[in-house]
């Protein structure tokens, strides 16, 4: 229980909100709608559980059968003002569409570190002919607990078989299990992985475990590791990542604008190649904590005190502080009348700054906590500093007379500070330096030949090409009129009698947001969709990978998500000899701010369909099982042949305190080339 409540709290910006001031999405109300003001909010409070029991015979009592808590339904009542009837058929439009999501995240000011899910499912009418009214509406939330905004992310020391989680919240949480293969790249400058065949990486299966003996297992454990050359082998892994992804070995194994496109008459494989960045490291500046929570020792009334302090703007040698310092009465019946004035003083950075706590014109009574602050720059930092230390706290009198409230010099908490971190790139990809020149479409292309398995087998007649991309429009006003192309194409034959055998083709050639998709299969077109290329999308990005999948007749395409199946009996037996990616722009149009290639994985598959590849993991996969869910994904796509049908998904869960989670993996798999695990969490409150 609080023994006070602020009526309000002024967040950065200087807006005065209501302590429960409802955030959608990320913005509060009251800043999206001027004379919104939230007056009340129900429904947040711990939830009883649903119980359900039965009797038997005689016996006393009962014996329970179930226990589960039901969906929660959150109401706020608020406040709308508006000078005008127009200013006010305005806002309340504006409020009727911020109100029009479906499970939306759902902050509370007073609550900023946790979140509900909830979909608006009532708005109450309101008095009509008004300009300030009273009105309410209702959050359905299915799913009924609260989550950290912060999801946490485990892994445990080099060398363990095993990771410990110290879960802080008050209701189990199903977790995220990670698995990440052997990292290899065969455009790495020392050219270890030059043109070379090897299993590194390669995995049968990996599994989770708790310490109540639940398992999630993923692959086949049975597998055993025999012949290379009999098993799918990863022929191609060229990853741009980082700033030396195009260089020497790259340039090597690459050929530019030496490929086909699915119209050569009109594009246009002319410029240069290199890599760049597409974002940066975000670097976190913030950080808070509380630094004293006393009362004053002489004279009545006693007065409560709780400084706390919060951090932004870290730079290499300075940090700006924001400290809050909260005061209340310690009994309901007391009272601090006018004539009382009281100055909070805080030593931090090596001098003394001064807060008025009560202003002798102010009356104080109990039931009424007060609040002010104070903003600092604290200089003299090194780039590794951690914390500020020697921070002191007091409170004096201002007026002429009287002890109460007043505190002595006392030491504080030291105040935890982020370090800083320059702003460097995060991640690089390959993307043309220059597009060349042409009335048409036109740009850079890299074509790689296919190696020869280790059995000397060169072209793959069945494979799969894994791939990610950064394709989108840029931030700017004018950006929907950027156009650009990629082509990612798979190619049989040699020299002229090359031809086209799948493929897809992503393009933007008008203006605004959106672009088209187009599939390939047999050199022809199969298809078209419109996709979305806006700033940010999540179809095309480093975390979304997609792939061209040929498993004898059958051509399958996950693409940004998009996945589609085709059949032509023509390519039954054909075989892929190269891969092609094509990066353009459309004459003297600005072209598109961001179009670039992350990674390219060529696997040849000696076996009829995918369901029989036994090393279903190769070296740069990537694992996930979402526990919630039951859901498991490869390299960002949908898989559920991976996941046991024995998995103990819905037991599979950390609870309040330490919990230890174990992992295995093929007991194959060489040294030093073992999968790296790692676990996701969120914390889960009543």
């Amino acid at each position: 229980m609080y023994s006070f409540r602020d009526t309000t709290i002024t967040p950065e910006g200087g807006l005065s909100l209501p302590s429960e001031a409802l955030q959608i999405n990320g913005k509060f109300i009251e800043v999206e709608i001027p004379g919104y003001k939230t007056v009340s909010v129900s429904g947040r409070e711990a939830l009883s559980p649903e119980l359900e029991s039965f009797t038997t015979g005689i016996h006393d009592g009962a014996t329970l059968k179930s226990k589960k808590y039901p969906a929660r339904t959150i109401r706020v009542k608020y406040q709308l003002t508006a000078d005008t009837p127009e200013e006010f058929r305005k806002s309340f439009n504006r409020l009727a569409q911020i109100l029009d999501v479906q499970d939306a995240e759902l902050v509370f000011n007073d609550e900023q570190d946790k979140y509900f899910i909830g979909t608006p499912s009532m708005f109450e009418d309101v008095d009509p002919g008004r300009n300030t009214v009273i009105g309410e509406f209702e959050l359905f939330c299915a799913d009924p607990f609260k989550y950290s905004i912060v999801e946490y992310e485990a892994n445990p020391l080099e060398g363990e078989g095993s990771l410990l989680v110290d879960y802080a919240g008050t209701y189990k949480s199903f977790p995220v299990l990670r698995a990440e293969f052997y990292k290899q790249n065969d455009t790495s400058e020392n050219g270890e992985f030059e043109n070379a065949l090897t299993s590194d990486g390669e995995c049968g299966y990996v599994a989770f475990f708790n310490d109540n003996a639940k398992i999630i297992q993923l692959g086949d454990p049975d597998e055993e590791d025999g012949t290379a050359y009999a098993k799918s082998q990863t022929l191609v892994n060229s990853s741009f990542e980082n700033s030396t992804g195009w260089g020497t070995a790259a340039k090597k194994l690459w050929k530019i604008n030496s490929g086909i496109t699915t119209n050569s008459s009109v594009i246009a494989q002319v410029g240069t190649m290199g890599v760049k960045a597409t974002d940066f490291a975000k670097v976190i500046t913030e950080t808070s904590g509380t630094l004293l929570n006393t009362a004053s020792k002489s004279g009545n009334p006693v007065v409560h005190y709780a400084v706390s302090a919060k951090t932004y703007g870290r730079t290499s040698d300075s940090v700006k502080v924001t400290i809050a310092i909260k005061s209340w009465l310690d009994k309901d019946s007391n009272s601090l009348g006018t004539g009382v004035g009281l100055k909070g003083q805080i030593l931090i950075g090596g001098s003394w700054k001064d807060a008025t706590i009560k202003n002798t014109s102010a009356s104080w009574k109990g039931k009424s906590g007060h609040t002010v602050n104070i903003t600092v720059t604290v200089s003299g930092l090194t780039s590794t500093s951690k914390y500020i230390s020697g921070i002191k706290f007091k409170v004096i009198r201002t007026d002429s007379g009287g002890s109460a409230g007043v505190i002595g010099e006392t030491v504080c908490n030291s105040l935890i500070i982020a370090q800083y971190t320059s702003i460097n790139p995060r991640t690089y990809y390959l993307t043309p330096l220059n597009y060349g020149s042409g009335s048409h479409w036109h740009g850079a292309s890299i074509t790689r030949v296919i190696p020869a398995d280790a059995s000397g087998v060169a072209g793959a007649v069945n494979c799969q090409l894994t791939y990610a991309h950064k394709m989108s429009i840029g931030e700017g006003k004018n950006s929907s009129k950027q156009l650009g192309a990629m082509q990612v194409l798979l190619v049989t034959g040699t020299g002229p009698a090359r031809k086209i055998v799948a493929g897809v083709n992503v393009f933007k050639s008008s203006s605004g947001k959106k672009g088209k998709l187009r599939f390939y299969v047999n050199a022809h077109t199969v298809e078209t969709l419109e996709v979305d290329l806006s700033y940010g999308n999540r179809a095309f990005g480093p975390e979304k990978t997609s792939y061209i999948q040929k498993n004898g007749d059958t051509i399958v395409f996950n693409i940004g998500g998009l996945k589609k199946t085709y059949k032509d009996a023509a390519i039954k037996d054909t075989a892929i000899n190269e891969v092609t990616f094509t990066i353009t722009k459309n004459g003297t149009k600005p072209q598109l701010d961001y179009n670039g290639l992350y990674f390219a994985k060529f696997v040849k598959n000696n076996c009829e369909t995918w369901r029989e590849v036994p090393n279903k993991f190769s070296a740069n996969d990537v694992v996930e099982a979402d526990c919630k869910s039951g859901s498991v994904r490869l390299n960002g796509d949908l898989d559920p042949s991976l996941g046991a049908l024995g998995n103990d998904w819905e037991d599979f869960c950390l609870y309040p305190g330490l919990n230890v989670i174990g992992f295995a993996w093929s007991d194959w798999v060489k040294a030093g080339y073992e999968p790296k695990f790692k676990v996701r969490y969120r914390e889960v409150y009543l």
